[in-house]
């Protein structure tokens, strides 16, 4: 699996989180059900405008933040890209970021433990 995927999926995981308190899952669902590669890349375009208030967020509560980073999201739309004649490539690629944003994540962890699930 594509180290970028699991990146731009565990910045989406923030979208879920209830720590958050975003509950943006409407931006990940339009992830998974993305069609076109523009459908999928306005999805993603509308999790990442939520960056710096989730930043903020997380700061707050002594959370973990992380985005992808440049050359994730290039990885991103070169793949969008190469699967623009494949509809089922395409749909597979936009599954498999939104199934990474429901693995578990620990953003907040409890004083004195370490993050489980994603890196910090």
């Amino acid at each position: 699996m594509e180290g970028w995927i699991r990146n731009v999926g565990k910045y989406l995981s923030y979208l879920v989180d209830e720590n958050f308190g975003e509950y943006a899952y409407d931006i990940v669902d339009g992830i998974a059900k993305a069609r076109t590669g523009e459908e999928l890349l306005e999805s993603v375009y509308k999790a990442l405008r939520l960056a710096p208030k989730l930043e903020k967020k997380a700061r707050e509560k002594g959370c973990t933040f992380w985005k992808p980073s440049p050359e994730d999201i290039g990885y991103l739309e070169s793949e969008v890209e190469r699967l623009s004649d494949d509809p089922k490539g395409l749909r597979a690629l936009a599954l498999k970021l939104a199934l990474w944003a429901f693995a578990y994540w620990d953003h907040c962890p409890k004083k004195g433990q370490e993050n489980e699930g994603g890196e910090s």
